[in-house]
């Protein structure tokens, strides 16, 4: 299969998992358990570089998870109309009783709008944020990520994001 044809092949199965993983009920007694969570940020797109935007994104954390793994969805918007959706996974790896680390990995779909060309539509997403967990569940935090499209096509420049987040636990709203 052509890297063009396993791209988007790759998106699907990833957003799929996401949707089977859906289902089932959150275990609340843990950091590494927290409920389903959405999570709001906004701050600076491509922030190692001189042509800087502004960045919003709403993400969707599920409290479902195997072993401590937990599928993500989201959206983010910059202020040069560029648009990344996507579906992947994380981990609440918990350093006390209120500081938790969360590394994650997407891959979604990106629209460039007026920004800066990432070489292509499918690009990949790491980072980790580190959060201060409120005993509601509910967090503050900052967040650094990376978006590559991992060399799939010649241009590659990627984009550093740092952003400030606040999570919402959804407890029994959604599984």
């Amino acid at each position: 299969m052509s890297k063009r044809r396993l791209i988007p092949a790759l998106a699907v199965a990833t957003l799929a998992l996401c949707a089977g993983l859906a289902g089932g009920p959150a275990k609340a007694d843990s950091v590494a358990y927290d409920p389903a969570l959405l999570t709001l940020g906004v701050g600076g797109y491509n922030v190692l570089h001189a042509d800087k935007d502004a960045i919003f994104r709403g993400e969707y954390r599920f409290g479902t998870r195997i072993f401590y793994i937990r599928p993500i969805v989201g959206v983010e918007a910059n202020s040069a109309g560029g648009v990344y959706a996507y579906g992947g996974f994380g981990v609440n790896l918990p350093i006390t009783d209120h500081i938790v680390v969360f590394p994650s990995g997407a891959f979604g779909y990106w629209d460039r709008g007026d920004g800066k060309n990432l070489g292509a539509h499918e690009e990949f997403r790491t980072g980790a944020e580190i959060a201060w967990r409120f005993d509601d569940a509910s967090r503050i935090g900052v967040t650094f990520h990376h978006i590559s499209n991992a060399g799939i096509t010649q241009r590659n420049p990627g984009v550093e994001e740092a952003l400030l987040q606040y999570s919402i636990p959804l407890g029994g709203m959604f599984p």
